[in-house]
């Protein structure tokens, strides 16, 4: 790399640091993730007159936070219909306007929106102009549907500062952490393993990516690079611990923690982990269309906290589509309530939960979480 394009790179780094919120959690002020959408939710507050107005100076308490989601989303009906060709045409024939929203009843007016539909026409859903666009991924998820997803640079800065709130709460609060990504089987545009170790980069944490299938591999660029966390597939993750068993005891590689994402992770599953690692299984949740990294575990394991606000999420009857209180289960619906380039609103997941509205013992007490994830069987 030449002395300018090194410059150039090093002020892009400096700039996106102090962007980023996430820098500014410590662990002693709660749980990372749920402090870093508080103050993205405070940010929001303080630079939005009508916000400020309804809430003013106090500190937003659950109730606030359930309002202010309304707001964020009467507003994203509201910049839908001037600019998405696909939602002005939606709500236009359905006389969906945002003065219809004034509870989460009344969701129940806006039409859902089908995987189908984002997989044949993506670009309808644009309300960027294409040079905005910084990248764009293709994925089929677990559908088999290919949905290609735009974002602006500012939408991946905030996919990465919720990345590193994430890892922070999965417990890499030190520099003399390092992050050891497995990903083997990913063949995707979305890169996870570049994303976190990006992430990492901008957090002043150290990461290595290693995609070898081979248990001895791995364990060499542990101990190398002194790996104290470890995120990868499911799948893989399992597969590999099997075969640490033979060959260390629990506990001696130094591993603190474990992460296991992309794919279901059962629980005979995470206890074979547990098992040869001799640290905790953390689950994390995401969806390439939502923006990839959505939802995760903390140590508690009881369900996962969700990037507060990003998104609203309901949990729908998947056959009547009517709203179900939290606690029961049903299809999990997700709203983008902060994305420009391309917003869902009301987009089905096809994926089987329930929302937890109680605290959770790790202090949080503001966030929402969703409970254990199933596929909705077509």
């Amino acid at each position: 790399m030449s002395l300018p394009s090194k410059i150039n790179t090093s002020i892009r780094m400096s700039v996106a640091k102090r962007k980023l919120e996430s820098r500014k959690i410590e662990l002693r002020d709660g749980n990372p993730l749920e402090q870093w959408g508080l103050a993205k939710i405070k940010n929001d507050i303080k630079n939005n007159k009508e916000l400020k107005e309804l809430f003013g100076q106090k500190e937003p308490d659950k109730n606030d936070i359930q309002e202010y989601k309304l707001f964020k989303f009467r507003e994203l009906i509201a910049y839908a219909l001037e600019n998405s060709p696909y939602y002005r045409d939606l709500y236009t024939s359905a006389d969906i306007y945002p003065s219809n929203i004034r509870s989460y009843k009344d969701l129940e007016q806006v039409p859902l929106t089908e995987q189908e539909e984002l997989a044949n026409k993506p670009y309808h859903f644009l309300c960027v102009s294409r040079k905005d666009i910084a990248r764009e991924f293709t994925s089929s998820g677990t559908t088999n549907m290919l949905k290609r997803m735009a974002y602006t640079q500012g939408e991946l800065l905030e996919i990465v500062d919720s990345v590193i709130s994430g890892l922070k709460m999965a417990g890499m609060d030190s520099k003399a952490d390092t992050l050891q990504i497995m990903y083997p089987t990913i063949t995707a545009t979305w890169d996870p393993g570049l994303v976190l170790s990006k992430a990492c980069d901008l957090a002043g944490y150290s990461s290595v990516i290693n995609d070898s299938m081979d248990v001895h591999e791995q364990m060499n660029t542990i101990k190398e690079a002194g790996t104290t966390i470890i995120i990868g597939t499911s799948s893989f993750l399992y597969e590999i611990s099997k075969q640490i068993r033979e060959l260390v005891k629990p506990g001696e590689m130094g591993i603190k923690r474990i992460i296991c994402s992309s794919e279901p992770l059962t629980e005979d599953m995470r206890e074979e982990i547990e098992n040869a690692w001799g640290c905790k299984t953390l689950r994390q949740w995401g969806m390439t269309e939502l923006g990839l990294a959505n939802a995760i575990e903390c140590e508690h394991q009881n369900g996962f906290h969700l990037n507060n606000p990003d998104f609203l999420a309901e949990i729908i009857d998947p056959k009547t589509g009517k709203i179900l209180p939290p606690g029961e289960k049903g299809e999990l619906v997700v709203t983008t309530l902060r994305r420009k380039c391309m917003p869902l609103i009301r987009y089905r997941t096809r994926d089987i939960t329930s929302l937890i509205d109680e605290p959770c013992n790790c202090g949080a007490c503001l966030d929402q979480r969703i409970g254990d994830i199933e596929r909705l069987v077509a």
